[in-house]
This record gives C-alpha cells, sequence and structure tokens, in this order.
C-alpha cells in the first residue's frame, strides 16, 4: 500500500497527463528554444558524467583491488561523501570561487563549469562504487594470466567497461533531476525550465527570470491554472524523461556484469593485482578535494564567530522539522524493508525506480495534483505528502535491501528452514531479520538522510507543516556570501556525517554478516524453534585424493587475510580451497609415515603453522606451500614437543602451542619461534589438562578444548588459570570429548565434538550452550 500511494499512484498520473495531452505534445514543434535547452541539458550532465567517471577510477582501482584499513577508509568515505547535500557542495564551491577572487558572469562559460564540477564532485562516488564492484567481482585468474602477458591494463579495461558506461549514465541522468546547482546563476537547464513553467506556466525570460528567489505568491491574475502549469511541466520535462529512460537502459545493458555473480569474492586475489599505493593516496586526494575542500571553503568565509546558541535559535523549528520528516520518513522505509521480507517485491521494486527516474520535481508536481484537494488537506497541508514524496523518491533503496534477501545465499537460507517446516513469516521473522536486521536498517537510514537533502521535491512542495532547513537554503543560495546560509549548511553537512556514519556502520555490519550466514542460522533455528535438524548449506570435498577431495580431512583453518581455507586429510595433504570450496593449491608434509597433522592455524604473518603431531615439530608454510621455517624435536623439555596439537597466537604476535602424550600443556614462543615459558599440566584438576586439542584466543584469553576432560579450560596469556566450562555430557554446554574450536563473528565459541558427532556454541562469558548442530550418519547434515 505504501508503495502504491508514494510511487505507483504519482507514476499513473504522469501517465495519464502524457495521455490526455498527447495531441499537444505531438503538435509542438522542436523550435530552437526546446532544441537548445535539451542540448545543454544533454551537454552539461553529460560532462557531469564523464568528470565524475575520471575522479571516481582511482577509488574505484582501491576499492576493487585494495587490501587494509587504507582501502576500508576510502569505502566507507565515498557513501557520505555521496550523501552529503548538492545544493551545500555547490555552495562550497561558490565561496572558494570567492576566496580565490574570481567573480565568473552568471550563467557563462566558467560559471558553467562551475555547476558541472559542483555536481561531479558530488556524485562521483557513483562510479567509484560501481566499478569498484565490478573490478571486485571479476575473474582474478584471467587478470594474473594477463599480467604475464603483459596486457593487463587492456584486459582490466575491458572487464570494467560495462560498469564504467553504466555508472556515466547514472550519473548524468541523476545530474539531469537536480536543478538546484544550476538554478541560483541563471543557467538553464530542462530541470530549471520545469520549475519555472510549474510556478509561473512560462519558460524563463527577461520578465520572469529564472534566477527569481522562491517565494510563496498568489498566482497573476489571468495566470494559467495550476492543473495547466503541471500538465505543461510534464511536457517540458518530457524529452529529459526520454533521455534519462535512455540512459537507464544502457546503464542497465552496462551493469549486466555485477548481477552475473551475486557474492563478492573479496579478497580472493594475489598480491600482483593489488592496488598500488600511488592509487590510494590519489584516491584519499580526492575525497580531500571533494568533499574537504568546500567544507572548508565554507567555514572559511564565516564572517561571524560560529556561536551554538545562536545558531540554534535561528535554526531549532527548521532543524527539528526536517529531522522530524526525515525521522518519520526513515521509519517507513524499515516498515517498507523488513515487509518486503516476506515475499518477493520485484515488481514493486520496479515500479518504485521508476517513480524515482522521474526526478524530485515531476513526482512533487504529481504529489501536489493528486492530494491538493479539500478532503485531503490533512495530506497535503501536513508531514504526509513530505513523507510520501521522500519514500517516493528513496523508497526502492529499502525494496532493493530487501530483494537481496531473496538472491541466492539467501534463498538456500530460505529452503533450509522450509526443509524445517518454517513457513513463510516464521522464516522471515526468525531467520531472515536477525541476519539481515543491518542491512535493511542500512538502507532505511540512507532513505532518511536523503530525505534531509532533497532539493527538488522539496521545493516544490513547500511551505511544509513542520518548517524545513531546505526551503530556507534555496532562498539563501542565491547570495553569494550569507553567514547564516553558511552556517545551516556546514549544520545540514555534519548532521548527514554523523547519520551517514551510522549507515555505514550498518551497512558494514551486514556485509559481514552476510558472510557468516550458515553457523548464524544454525543457531538462530534452534533459538527460535523453527526446527531441531539442520541441513548444511554447502558440502565441500568428497572422498578421493584429487584436487577437492579427501581421506578423513583431520583439520581445517580459515585465513581472513584472503577469505580462503586450508584443509588437511589423513595423507598428509594440505589443501588451498576458496571460499567455494575449490582447490586452488596443494602439498604434502615432509614426512607422514608415522602420523600426521591434526591442525592448522593461519598466523598474523599470513604463514600456515602446522603442528605435525607424530614429528614433534611446528612447520611454517607460505600460502602458496613454501615451507618457510619448522622448529622442534620430540622431548619434555622447552621448545621440545611430544605430540603438538594445535597453534595459536595473542595481540602481541607471540606463538601458543599445545601438546599431549604425558605432556600435556601449552609452550609460548616469540614470532620467530623463541621459547619464552609454558603453562598447564597433565591431569584433571583445576589448571591441568588431558589432550589439550584445540586453542582460540580472544581479549588475552586462551579457550582451550580440554578434550579428555570434556570440557574448556580458559587461562590469561600470561598462564594465569581462570575457570573450567562445561562437563561429559551430551546436554547444552555439556561436551564429549570436544576437539575442534573456533570462534564466529560475534565472538562466540564453536566446539566440534567428536564423541557427540555435533558441533555446539557457546557463550564465552557463561559457557551456555545456545546452538547445537549436527548428529552422527553419513548424510547430508550428519558427522561421522
Amino acid at each position: 500500500m505504501i508503495i502504491v500511494l508514494c510511487c505507483l499512484l504519482p507514476v499513473a498520473w504522469v501517465i495519464l497527463q502524457i495521455w490526455l495531452n498527447r495531441h499537444e505534445i505531438t503538435g509542438v514543434g522542436v523550435d530552437g528554444f526546446r532544441a537548445a535547452l535539451l542540448g545543454r541539458t544533454i551537454l552539461y550532465n553529460g560532462a557531469v558524467g564523464v568528470v565524475a567517471v575520471l575522479l571516481g577510477l582511482p577509488a574505484a582501482w582501491v576499492l576493487g583491488r585494495g587490501r587494509g584499513w587504507p582501502a576500508a577508509v576510502v569505502g566507507l568515505v565515498l557513501p557520505i561523501s555521496l550523501l552529503m547535500p548538492s545544493l551545500v557542495i555547490a555552495y562550497g564551491w561558490k565561496q572558494l570561487v570567492r576566496l580565490l577572487g574570481f567573480d565568473f558572469p552568471p550563467a557563462g562559460l566558467p560559471d558553467v563549469a562551475r555547476c558541472v564540477w559542483s555536481l561531479a564532485t558530488w556524485l562521483w562516488p557513483v562510479p567509484a562504487m560501481l566499478v569498484g564492484l565490478a573490478l571486485r567481482r571479476s575473474d582474478a585468474q584471467v587478470q594474473q594470466q594477463a599480467l604475464l602477458d603483459g596486457v593487463l591494463k587492456r584486459v582490466m579495461f575491458r572487464q570494467v567497461l560495462g560498469p564504467i558506461v553504466a555508472s556515466g549514465c547514472i550519473v548524468s541522468l541523476l545530474a539531469m533531476q537536480e536543478f538546484a546547482v544550476y538554478e541560483p546563476t541563471g543557467v538553464s537547464v530542462v530541470a530549471t525550465e520545469v520549475r519555472m513553467v510549474f510556478e509561473t506556466g512560462a519558460f524563463s525570460s527577461p520578465d520572469n527570470p529564472i534566477t527569481q528567489i522562491m517565494a510563496a505568491r498568489p498566482p497573476a491574475e489571468g495566470s494559467a491554472s495550476q492543473q495547466q502549469r503541471a500538465a505543461a511541466a510534464v511536457a517540458t520535462a518530457l524529452p529529459m524523461l526520454v533521455v534519462i529512460a535512455i540512459l537507464a537502459l544502457v546503464a542497465m545493458l552496462s551493469a549486466r556484469t555485477l548481477s552475473a555473480a551475486e557474492q563478492v569474492n573479496a579478497p580472493d586475489f594475489p598480491r600482483s593485482l593489488e592496488a598500488p599505493v600511488a592509487a590510494t593516496l590519489l584516491s584519499w586526494l580526492i575525497v580531500a578535494r571533494t568533499l574537504g575542500v568546500p567544507l572548508v571553503a565554507l567555514t572559511m568565509s564565516l564572517k561571524r564567530p560560529f556561536d551554538v546558541m545562536r545558531w540554534w535559535g535561528e535554526f531549532s523549528p527548521q532543524i527539528v522539522g526536517t529531522l522530524v520528516v526525515a525521522g518519520i520518513t526513515g521509519m517507513v522505509a524499515a516498515a517498507v524493508g523488513f515487509g518486503s521480507v516476506f515475499r518477493p517485491g520485484r515488481g514493486l521494486l520496479a515500479i518504485a525506480l521508476i517513480a524515482f527516474l522521474l526526478g524530485g520535481q515531476i513526482l512533487a508536481i504529481a504529489l501536489i495534483r493528486l492530494y491538493n484537494r479539500p478532503a485531503l488537506g490533512w495530506v497535503y497541508d501536513g508531514v504526509a505528502i513530505m513523507v510520501m514524496a521522500y519514500v517516493g523518491r528513496f523508497g526502492w533503496i529499502a525494496l532493493w535491501a530487501a530483494a537481496m534477501t531473496w538472491s541466492r545465499p539467501w534463498r538456500g537460507l530460505r529452503d533450509l528452514a522450509a526443509v524445517d517446516g518454517a513457513t513463510a513469516a516464521q522464516t522471515a521473522r526468525h531467520v531472515i531479520w536477525p541476519l539481515a536486521w543491518p542491512t535493511l536498517g542500512a538502507a532505511a537510514m540512507f532513505v532518511l538522510i536523503l530525505s534531509l537533502s532533497e532539493v527538488p521535491a522539496t521545493v516544490l512542495i513547500s511551505p511544509q507543516r513542520p518548517q524545513m532547513l531546505v526551503p530556507m537554503l534555496m532562498t539563501w543560495v542565491h547570495m553569494l556570501r550569507y553567514d547564516p546560509m553558511i552556517e545551516a549548511s556546514l549544520a545540514m553537512a555534519g548532521i548527514v556525517v554523523v547519520l551517514g556514519a551510522i549507515g555505514v556502520v550498518l551497512g558494514w555490519i551486514g556485509s559481514r554478516w552476510s558472510r557468516i550466514v550458515p553457523t548464524t542460522l544454525a543457531a538462530v533455528m534452534v533459538l527460535s524453534g523453527c526446527g531441531d535438524r539442520a541441513s548444511p548449506q554447502a558440502i565441500w570435498c568428497s572422498t578421493g585424493v584429487g584436487p577437492a577431495q579427501v581421506i578423513y580431512p583431520r583439520a581445517i583453518t580459515y585465513s581472513p587475510l584472503d577469505d580462503t581455507f586450508f584443509i588437511v586429510d589423513r595423507q598428509a595433504r594440505i589443501q588451498h580451497l576458496d571460499r567455494r570450496g575449490q582447490c586452488i593449491g596443494e602439498w604434502r608434509t615432509p614426512q607422514w609415515t608415522q602420523g600426521k597433522p591434526v591442525g592448522l592455524s593461519v598466523g598474523p604473518d599470513a604463514n600456515l603453522y602446522v603442528p605435525d603431531t607424530h614429528y614433534h615439530r611446528v612447520l611454517v608454510y607460505s600460502a602458496d606451500g613454501r615451507l618457510v621455517r619448522q622448529w622442534g624435536q620430540q622431548g619434555t623439555g622447552p621448545g621440545q614437543f611430544i605430540y603438538p596439537t594445535d597453534v595459536a597466537f595473542d595481540s602481541k604476535a607471540r606463538i601458543f602451542v599445545s601438546e599431549y602424550g604425558d605432556n600435556d600443556r601449552v609452550q609460548v614462543f616469540d614470532e620467530t619461534g623463541n621459547y619464552l615459558y609454558e603453562f598447564g599440566s597433565f591431569g584433571d584438576g583445576p589448571g591441568q589438562l588431558s589432550r589439550p586439542q584445540s586453542m582460540v584466543i580472544r581479549d588475552d584469553l586462551v579457550y582451550i578444548t580440554d578434550s579428555c576432560n570434556h570440557r574448556l579450560s580458559v587461562f590469561k596469556t600470561d598462564g594465569t588459570f581462570v575457570r573450567t566450562m562445561g562437563k561429559v555430557g551430551s546436554g547444552p554446554g555439556e561436551f564429549r570429548f570436544p576437539y575442534g574450536l573456533d570462534l564466529d563473528n560475534t565472538g562466540r565459541l564453536v566446539v566440534c565434538e567428536f564423541g557427540n558427532n555435533r558441533v555446539q556454541l557457546i557463550d564465552r562469558q557463561t559457557g551456555r550452550g545456545l546452538a547445537m548442530w549436527g548428529v552422527a550418519g553419513r548424510e547430508p547434515g550428519e558427522l561421522a
């Protein structure tokens, strides 16, 4: 119903106006004025697209082929930059021009260039993110081969050409919808003329200048009715809407490669393809110039010291009104997003996208004509019409986020819940919502922020109740230097930064949570009562000695550095698997006749540490299987081992090695393998161990599966005993020969039990069993 009221009805109204006035529209000739108007619109906004793409390519390289916090910072800042109000960015560049001593003639070529630059520096994150996503999803093996052949740049260009074209088209159509950047200095494009026609019934002229300040005023005597002006505005916008439709179609066709893979293989590429440091530095420089320079110019242009109390006294009604309307819009968007999880809504998403492509002005005009009626005064004169306008503009974001929960990985979750007897509603509430809420919340937050800064719809529908800040800014933007305008702009920017940061964090959490869907699903299903039997989302490897085949796998570990896995089996064969379970490398330990390793760990140096159990040593391999070093020999002295079982690392890069064989203890080494100290001894008392099989370290606490004591033992990293958790048994929080141990993304312990043929989720603070899955057997979902 929300999408019908906010999107479908306005779209239907526009179509009806075109149909009712089809004869008048087709009868209007393409005179010189209209041709020049459309030509300027395409030229200026096409230039915006080109400049934005050029600005975004370095950041796209970093997002697509960057690692570590430098690349992460770029990825976090870009959405915030895009959410900044266009009006604020444009006014900031205008202040910079003034500070530099330039005085551009209104609507002259330099002034047009300033407008193009302002829009490009606002929208450049779009190509940065789209092309970066395309690079992230591109085939790294093809690129590596191209690097060897000396044609890497050519191959990468072919891979990202479609997304480059798509992002340029998207930027251009977004720029076409904006009039606030062009209008203040009299630059005439279709968007500015649409507003002029709706306000006055005529194109801009010396008697009706486009630069006049917007104000509530009665229509002049004999002027056209609102119905006629609305129809004329739609007719004026129609050529631009056709161009926008063409750009949207080209963007959709060009971006087909982005939908080819529904999951991003985040860091699955070799170092040789990593973005250079120069690209990262250039990306930071572009961010600083496009976001920082306008805001600094605004700050430097203030003539009076900034006073918080004065500022609040001046703007509190508008600030509060803006936050109230945007907050209600965000809540409505959240309702749309969370509600759309219950059933697929591709048709609704298509309608919402069409409403968005109409642009803020046409959408606002349609809503005015639909709801400016005596019986609907409570809608037209209150908060409702503004919320409807903003949902009509940006509701597609919430629907898109919900649509992601119907993509391939999420369909697997839904199918798994259905197998366990859950209804669609139960699946949505108990499975999808607990996993997808950060993503859905981030979408709602972005809708809220965009509502704060939306200019076209807000200005056309003004005045509002409650008062809002954007119409006031639009009134002041014509002034060359005005402290209230600057202060209000900086306030708006500050609000966007704070809320944008919250939205980005929620989006980041959502992307992280989506990677651990199988583990979290099992816990959610047990706790929510959807079922007591779990089926695996995927099954990796089969029995054999070929690639991605194993003979009794003995240990597995995850490498967060490149999102891959290592597995060792009873053939002493170590295989390197990608996140799809495909083998990307393999090797064997130097010796294996006496026995095979029972543990694997990836160190902070990205090397693979193998406790070579039956050869009383620790082997260290690079990710490609090259033996880097080894240490240890048989014995019970410092640095000697009987049967080493696992390796773990603390925050100081110290190496912890567990062992058993009547010498059950944990030895601690420095990062080069030099002995430091040890703790633990054989036995079943506090602080004693009986076959310590696996370890994890979190918050300077060492968690150990004390296997033959059927418990978890906890020590401080200095060796001080803390407590034990669990006892022998098969109930929640009980164990029978716990062997494997790991942490999920929230810090909960994941324990694999040999004796109970199951995996158990444990609260590491209390030892309470949160969930368990798996039973003895050899069928899918059963463990042998």
